[in-house]
């Protein structure tokens, strides 16, 4: 079979006419190699693509200690090191034989040689055009594996906060128990010492009546925040469970907020963050029917961004949140503003925060999936919408608006 032939059969050249494929052979050179021989290394320069005539190749990466790694194997009628005609970056990997192989190679020269002669223009140009479609096929298929890696990323960082959440709501049940047992105890010791007998027996006696005293206001105190530990701990778990639990609850809309801003507690103080609740809900308008886990995630991002992005240089700021209600959208629906004052977000970037992966803080850590899933939650979860202002050095504000009932079906 002439070689004209067997690059009729090849992707890169079968829409070539006829009478151009003898003009592509003139400009390369038929190449014979023994099994195991280096066609190049990685990192070598590209200068030239193969067509395999006759055999078969592997294609191979090595890691920093030197173990070899197969990514492909390619036999005849494929070719490899196609994209060295478009530009002269390095080889992205190492080629050898694995058996005894026949190579038409074309030199990138060469087929600059084809582009810039009148007569072959039109062969060089029908290589380049597939060539063109060949990087397009690649980088989209490079855009949809990071795409998906990223995807299982976000999966899995789902998961682990859904399993952090088992954990923790378990965790917050079993604390439950020793607690109630001390509240008990304390309980009936703060009994003893406040009965008027005990009080009365100790009457004659100054040092004893200072005693007495002192156990009184130590087991008062001790009641106080045993039962403010089991508050906490009640909190702690009523919202870790509804991070995982995606149910519909009938709740009291501030009382939520303030157990959500409860477990933000510790962080706004480290952060010396002022945050302060504007309740404008009236007596018959603070219940909602709608997921507490799906709002919970939705306010405590807003806070950590803001922690994190809004005071980045110091610690003390300015967090307003104000609960409204509005019985003229159809449907009625809570309004949820989350207002800082801080850097604020540039134009520029204000119009793609909702945007997968895209963020400005990848070297604090952040994934550019945060607004995204908010974004998610609040449209399609939550049925709502949400909108954000913002000016430089003057702040932010997040506008949450959803149903007062979110529709279930």
């Amino acid at each position: 079979m002439s070689i004209e032939t067997y690059l009729k059969e090849i992707s890169l050249f079968n829409q070539l006419p006829d009478e151009a494929l003898p003009k592509l052979v003139e400009q390369g050179e038929v190449l014979h190699m023994e099994a195991g021989e280096l066609v190049f290394w990685e990192g070598d320069a590209s200068d030239a693509m193969y067509v395999i005539l006759a055999g078969e190749i592997r294609v191979f990466k090595r890691d920093e200690e030197g173990n070899e790694f197969d990514i492909n194997h390619q036999k005849q009628g494929e070719c490899f090191g196609e994209l060295a005609l478009l530009d002269s970056q390095p080889r992205s990997a190492s080629i050898d034989c694995i058996t005894l192989c026949t190579f038409f190679k074309l030199e990138k020269v060469a087929f600059m040689n084809l582009l810039l002669t009148p007569e072959t223009q039109s062969t060089a140009l029908s290589i380049l055009s597939v060539l063109v479609e060949r990087v397009r096929v690649i980088t989209e298929k490079y855009f949809d594996e990071q795409l998906a890696q990223r995807t299982l990323q976000a999966e899995m960082e789902a998961e682990r906060h859904r399993s952090l959440g088992q954990m923790v709501a378990g965790v917050a049940h079993e604390l439950n128990t020793p607690l109630g047992v001390a509240n008990t105890a304390v309980g009936m010791i703060a009994s003893r010492v406040n009965n008027k007998k005990v009080v009365a027996a100790v009457q004659e006696s100054q040092q004893a009546q200072s005693v007495l005293k002192q156990m009184q206001e130590a087991s008062d105190l001790a009641l106080r925040n045993i039962q403010r530990a089991h508050i906490l701990v009640e909190r702690f778990k009523k919202i870790s469970v509804n991070q995982f639990v995606e149910e519909s609850e009938t709740v009291d809309l501030p009382d939520l907020i303030e157990d959500i801003l409860a477990l933000f507690k510790i962080n706004a103080r480290n952060a010396q963050l002022a945050i302060t609740v504007h309740n404008k809900l009236l007596a018959g308008e603070k219940i909602w029917i709608g997921y507490p886990g799906h709002l919970t995630q939705v306010l405590t991002n807003f806070l950590f961004n803001i922690q994190r992005y809004a005071y980045p240089m110091q610690t003390g700021g300015k967090i307003d949140i104000t609960l409204e209600s509005d019985d003229s959208a159809r449907p009625p629906a809570f309004i949820l503003t989350v207002q800082d004052y801080g850097i604020g977000i540039s134009p520029e970037n204000l119009d793609q925060i909702f945007e997968p992966f895209f963020t400005t803080g990848r070297i604090k850590g952040g994934t550019g999936l945060g607004l995204a899933i908010v974004h998610s939650i609040i449209t399609e979860a939550l049925n709502g919408s949400i909108d954000v202002q913002s000016t430089l050095e003057e702040g932010t504000c997040f506008t949450v608006t959803f149903p007062k009932i979110v529709d279930t079906q």
